[in-house]
């Protein structure tokens, strides 16, 4: 199976748009809808976001000010939701994950030409449905494998088989705790504050940061309410954004008949 060949493409592909890391952390997550925005859509408010007439007082910050704030409002989220999408040559990427601070997570990962698969994830197990193409991309020349789990679940223990898949929940918090910050922890204290304006429908103040390989990237930062992070975007490589903050996270495992142990199959 190329689950982590996969996995690393997608993985590797949001970290270089954020140039934040995806430790491994408790702060798993998900919400109860199955992100069933499209990413393509959520993803670009940010781009044609309207200007806003005024703002809530952080456009008055320096932005190492700002990004505390918001790194200290993220500590504090339960749940958040977050949609992608990421440019890459191995094929696009289109991520909708809704999250929260006990591990329970739902939501899609697709990539162009490879097909898509429903993710939901709990503390401890992870269950992905694929569809016909993301079979043939995971099992490549495995038709035997790909026929058994035809329209069923994968499931495994997290961090195992197709649990490696579910790391994008993982995100949905963790770039909340870690905006303005390097891939070592330390703090970044560059960057400009450019002015306000509305993303997805939220005041926000907007900086101009670069990621540790010096790509610019524009961070949208709530200006009312709490500090969330509530967009990156990082130009040509790709968008995310966020929502959802502290909303509810539901995860119903499928029906026991529908679910195939990924151990079972190997590498056949």
């Amino acid at each position: 199976m190329r689950a982590n060949r996969l996995l690393a493409v997608t993985v590797l592909s949001v970290l270089g748009v954020t140039g934040l890391t995806a430790c491994n952390s408790d702060s798993d997550g998900a919400t109860d809808t199955a992100a069933s925005a499209p990413a393509s859509a959520s993803a670009s408010a940010s781009a044609s976001a309207s200007p806003s007439a005024a703002g809530g007082g952080l456009e008055k910050l320096t932005v190492p000010e700002i990004t505390a704030k918001s790194r200290a409002a993220g500590k504090k989220l339960t749940s958040a939701k977050l949609t992608a999408k990421v440019t890459d040559t191995e094929g696009d990427i289109d991520v909708a994950v809704a999250a929260d601070s006990t591990g329970n997570c739902v939501g899609t990962v697709g990539i162009a030409g490879q097909g898509k698969a429903e993710i939901r994830r709990t503390a401890d197990k992870v269950w992905m449905k694929p569809d016909a193409e993301f079979l043939k991309a995971i099992f490549p020349g495995k038709e035997q494998a790909a026929a058994a789990i035809s329209g069923k679940w994968l499931a495994s223990s997290k961090g195992e088989d197709v649990g490696g898949f579910a790391e994008f929940c993982d995100m949905a918090l963790q770039m909340q705790q870690k905006i303005g910050t390097n891939e070592d922890g330390s703090l970044d204290d560059k960057g400009t504050v450019t002015g306000t304006k509305k993303v997805g429908g939220v005041d926000a103040v907007i900086l101009d940061i670069q990621d540790e390989d010096g790509s610019p990237m524009e961070a949208a930062i709530a200006n009312t309410g709490e500090p969330y992070l509530l967009a990156l975007d990082g130009k040509e490589q790709g968008k995310l954004q966020y929502s959802d903050f502290d909303k509810p996270v539901k995860v119903t495992a499928p029906p026991a008949d529908q679910v195939v142990d990924a151990g079972s199959l190997g590498d056949s």
